[in-house]
């Protein structure tokens, strides 16, 4: 299942339900033929995460049109893998907890299939902790765009998680677990790792 996930900033910090942002982002939930999810980053929330199914056009072309304002930082689109999930958006991604991770793992050239090994052997363990939140990955499937140095050059693993709360997703780089996850850091060239809440009463 495809989706293209959108990293935008805004000037200043507002609260999802000011009456200001509801109206920049109308745009992205008022269409009844296109899914479209919107998070706050927690850690920095002048950075809005926009998740949806792109359309076919958006599919070759990535062109988003945003409000007046609010500047895109980048745009990527990942296939997740969903061949023991039911084809049902909010079955596979951990929409609806209370903190979703989202993880921007940069993989070295030649290293994809040994990455993909390893992660597929140890998930688990991750998985024991999100529990009952599901987590579901993907491959980027797309060119990286101008002003993406980080990942240029690599290939990009991108990993969501649920989490009640995200002390927990810190309590699991402490535990016993995390050192046989942690076997994918040997494929890695980079990471990058940020939360969100998810917007209440926009999503469709």
């Amino acid at each position: 299942m495809l989706f293209q996930l959108t990293l935008l900033h805004l000037p200043t910090s507002l609260p999802s339900a000011s009456a200001t942002l509801q109206s920049h982002f109308s745009q992205f939930t008022s269409n009844p033929n296109q899914k479209a999810y919107i998070y706050t980053q927690t850690e920095d929330p002048t950075y809005i995460y926009l998740l949806q199914q792109p359309t076919p056009e958006q599919q070759t072309t990535k062109e988003l049109t945003h409000p007046e304002g609010v500047h895109p930082k980048w745009t990527l689109q990942v296939e997740i893998d969903d061949a023991t999930q039911p084809d049902h958006v909010e079955a596979l991604l951990p929409l609806n907890a209370p903190v979703m991770a989202i993880g921007r793992y940069f993989v070295a050239a030649g290293r994809k299939a040994g990455y993909q090994e390893t992660f597929d052997a140890t998930r688990g363990h991750l998985e024991r902790f999100t529990a009952p939140l599901p987590l579901a990955g993907g491959w980027r499937r797309d060119r990286y765009s101008p002003g993406e140095e980080d990942g240029e050059g690599k290939e990009e693993y991108v990993l969501f998680s649920g989490w009640d709360v995200m002390e927990r997703h810190f309590a699991f780089a402490e535990s016993e677990g995390f050192k046989e996850f942690g076997k994918i850091k040997s494929f890695l060239e980079g990471a990058e790792i940020k939360h969100g809440s998810r917007w209440e009463g926009v999503a469709r």
